[in-house]
């Protein structure tokens, strides 16, 4: 069970995940149509890069001990800046607690919201000084082609921040409800305002249609009982369900065609939620139908033989890996379960993820979070799905294997309604809307630590264009 097979996103080695996106929901209260209570504050941050002291970076900046953490940068505007702090200062204490390390200040600024009162204590040129003063919000989303507007969505025990871009100039358009992947991050881009999947989102927008994400629980300035590292599938898919009803009473936008587009597990998602809710029609880019257990034994043979893995290697990790996969998705044994089996507890102790896993986690998500996906056959999911439905697969994808999954959707969705679903390759794409000349491109690519640079500068346009045209086909 190598450490860089993972889902619907690839972890080679000293890989980082890939960013892929998701969202949650936005409440319209009763009887105020769109409009909302701005309750739900800015999630604020000091607006500085930390780096982890040494005793030479102690010697230089004439600190008497080893202690604190270094700022080698401050952004302006923000937080830290308005409070005075400069580059080369280092931090001793947030809010009168002494810091020693990274994580330390990253764990009492985790909740700091906009106008939170804030304190700090630094030492600049051997000097101790202190500074207080207001938090303030990070930046937001702006756009030229939207009136950007950031509400919330209010369900129990949860209010989650939502982001609609409504494009300028134009009453009622039509929807695209992003659903973005599986991972614990937020859906903002406001920092990456070149990204590939912004560029999308702008080029739905100036198409005429409005966009919508919202955040999952826990993340961005959601404020929840429950976070995203503690969700299953399903209480996710839940939150989902939630947006999208509220987007319905939405009167800014034309509630008759609202188009589902489910990235990556975004995909897994949306065919849950078609057949009630009823959209116009429900786009997957990057997806997979099969079940789980069957998912991770492709992904690991598959993605063995592109990076060019030993194939004794990739038999080997399949047949270790395929009981402890069976334990955990099919029999949905509990981690405690799991971990009193001695060769389980090895193995994930070897794959350096025993703690992880101890602590419920597996796969950057709670381990439930994959067994609650084994369990639904969504094959018979599509077969249900009475929208038009418009399956994408990235010539280049890594993450989502091979096309044979949108051939599947097709042919479930025509098997109950005739005509109501195409299936199609985007040239030259992968699973993040960047554009490759080849696989192995991409491979390198990945292997060089260079995707991120790609995912900024090599943006696929095909993706809005088919998608476009597709919906520009449907909507009355």
């Amino acid at each position: 069970m190598k450490k860089y097979i993972t889902t619907l996103t690839v972890k080679h080695k000293n890989m980082k995940p890939q960013l892929a996106l998701l969202f949650c929901f936005v409440l319209c209260l009763s009887l105020l149509g769109h409009s909302q209570v701005e309750s739900l504050k800015r999630r604020a941050s000091l607006g500085i890069h930390l780096e982890e002291m040494t005793d030479s970076l102690a010697k230089a900046h004439n600190v008497g001990q080893l202690q604190g953490v270094y700022i080698p940068h401050v952004f302006s505007e923000a937080t830290a800046d308005e409070l005075g702090i400069e580059a080369g200062d280092v931090l001793i204490e947030v809010n009168e607690k002494e810091v020693n390390s990274i994580q330390e200040v990253l764990s009492l600024i985790s909740n700091l919201r906009e106008d939170d009162r804030i304190s700090l204590r630094y030492i600049r040129d051997g000097k101790t000084k202190t500074v207080k003063g207001k938090a303030i919000g990070r930046p937001k989303e702006t756009s030229e082609y939207a009136d950007v507007h950031y509400e919330q969505v209010v369900y129990e025990g949860n209010q989650l921040r939502s982001i609609l871009h409504l494009p300028k100039g134009k009453e009622n358009p039509p929807v695209v409800f992003y659903i973005q992947g599986y991972m614990c991050q937020s859906v903002e881009l406001a920092a990456v305002p070149d990204i590939t999947i912004r560029r999308l989102i702008d080029d739905w927008v100036k198409s005429g249609y409005a966009v919508y994400r919202v955040e999952k629980p826990g993340m961005g300035d959601s404020d929840c009982e429950k976070g995203c590292y503690d969700l299953d599938f399903n209480e996710e898919t839940e939150a989902f369900r939630q947006a999208y009803l509220t987007l319905q009473k939405d009167s800014r936008i034309d509630s008759s065609n609202i188009f589902l587009f489910g990235h990556s597990i975004g995909g897994l998602i949306a065919p849950v939620l078609a057949p009630e809710l009823s959209p116009k029609g429900v786009i997957t880019y990057g997806t997979a139908v099969n079940s789980w257990f069957e998912y991770m034994q492709e992904l690991t043979r598959v993605q063995g033989e592109m990076f060019n893995l030993p194939y004794a290697e990739i038999e080997r990790d399949i047949r270790n890996s395929t009981p402890f996969w069976y334990a955990l998705f099919v029999d949905q044994q509990s981690n405690e379960e799991i971990l009193q089996n001695k060769t389980f507890y090895e193995m994930l102790e070897r794959e350096g993820i025993l703690e992880d896993f101890k602590n419920g986690q597996f796969m950057d998500r709670h381990y439930t979070y994959w067994s609650t996906i084994h369990h639904i056959e969504f094959v018979n999911e599509w077969s249900k799905v009475k929208s038009h439905v418009l399956a994408l697969h990235g010539e280049y994808d890594i993450q989502a294997l091979n096309a044979n999954h949108i051939y599947t959707i097709e042919r479930a969705v025509n098997s109950a309604n005739p005509d109501h679903a195409t299936a199609l390759v985007i040239p030259k794409a992968d699973h993040g809307f960047v554009e490759f000349n080849s696989m192995e491109e991409n491979i390198q690519t990945l292997n060089a630590g260079l995707y991120r640079k790609f995912l900024m500068e090599n943006y696929n346009s095909e993706v809005a264009k088919t998608t476009i045209e597709w919906m520009d086909g449907i909507v009355k």
